[in-house]
C-alpha cells in the first residue's frame, strides 16, 4: 500500500471514529439527572459559542460567520434581494432558557445575540410609503436579537431526528445602512436612511420574515447535522 494511499485511509478512520463521538467542548448530561434541562442549558452556553464556529469533521458548518447567499424580499410593496449574505455574531449569543421533555420528545431554546447582516443589495420600492430605491452594499445590525426554537425529536435508529419544529423572534433595535441609494444622490439618501433608521420596526418587519427565517433554518440544521453524527445515548446519557 503506499504512503499516499495509507494516510488517506487514516484519515478515514480518523474521521470515522470521530463522527459517533461528542466534540470534547460539548459534556453529556444524565437523562436521570431531575435538573436535566438546567444540565443542559449549562453544556450548551460553555460549548454553543465553540459549536457555532462549525466542525468540520462532523460535517457542520460555521454559524459565525453563517454565509446564506442570495435572500430575496418580494412583497407588494418592495423589491429586495440580498447577495453574498453574510451574518456574523450568533457565536457570542446568550442562553436565556432551555427546557426538554424526554418522554414527549419536545424541546424549546431560547436565546439572544446581536447579530451583524452584510451583503450586496438590490433595491426598488417603497418602505413607509416613501420611494426607495439602489443598490450597493448594505449593512444591518440588530441589538438582542431573541430567538427561540421549540422542537420535536424522536429517536430513529440510535440518533435523534427532529421532526419539526416553530421559531419566533423579537429584538431590541434595528440600524440600516444602504450605501448607493438613489444612484448615490446624497441628500436623497441621507434622508432616506434617517427615515428608516429613526422608524425601524416598520422597516424590519417589511424585511425580517425572509432573512431570519433563513437565520434560523441554518441554525437548525446543523443542529440536526450533530444529532445524525453522535448516537443519541451519547449526547443523552441513562
Amino acid at each position: 500500500m503506499s504512503r499516499l494511499l495509507c494516510l488517506a485511509v487514516a484519515l478515514c478512520c480518523t474521521l470515522e471514529a470521530r463522527a459517533g463521538t461528542l466534540p470534547s467542548f460539548l459534556s453529556a448530561c444524565s437523562a436521570s439527572d431531575p435538573n436535566l434541562s438546567r444540565c443542559v442549558e449549562k453544556v450548551i452556553a460553555v460549548g454553543g459559542g465553540k459549536f457555532a464556529k462549525g466542525i468540520p469533521e462532523l460535517g457542520i458548518a460555521s454559524l459565525d460567520p453563517v454565509h446564506l447567499g442570495r435572500v430575496v424580499v418580494d412583497n407588494p410593496a418592495l423589491k429586495l434581494t440580498f447577495d453574498d449574505t453574510v451574518v456574523t455574531g450568533l457565536g457570542d449569543f446568550i442562553v436565556n432558557s432551555f427546557k426538554i421533555d424526554t418522554e414527549k420528545g419536545k424541546a424549546t431554546l431560547d436565546f439572544t445575540a446581536n447579530v451583524t447582516l452584510k451583503a450586496n443589495y438590490d433595491m426598488d420600492g417603497q418602505v413607509l410609503i416613501l420611494p426607495i430605491r439602489g443598490n450597493g452594499q448594505a449593512k444591518i445590525k440588530i441589538t438582542n436579537l431573541n430567538i427561540v426554537i421549540k422542537y420535536d425529536y424522536k429517536t430513529v435508529d440510535g440518533y435523534w431526528t427532529v421532526t419539526g419544529y416553530e421559531d419566533s423572534y423579537n429584538m431590541d433595535r434595528a440600524q440600516f445602512k444602504f450605501t448607493n441609494l438613489f444612484n448615490g444622490n446624497k441628500e436623497l439618501a441621507s434622508t432616506i436612511n434617517r427615515v428608516i433608521n429613526d422608524n425601524w420596526e416598520p422597516v424590519i418587519r417589511d424585511i425580517a420574515p425572509v432573512a431570519f427565517q433563513t437565520i434560523i433554518s441554518a441554525c437548525v440544521n446543523e443542529a440536526k447535522k450533530l444529532f445524525a453524527a453522535v448516537p443519541a445515548d451519547r449526547l443523552l446519557l441513562p
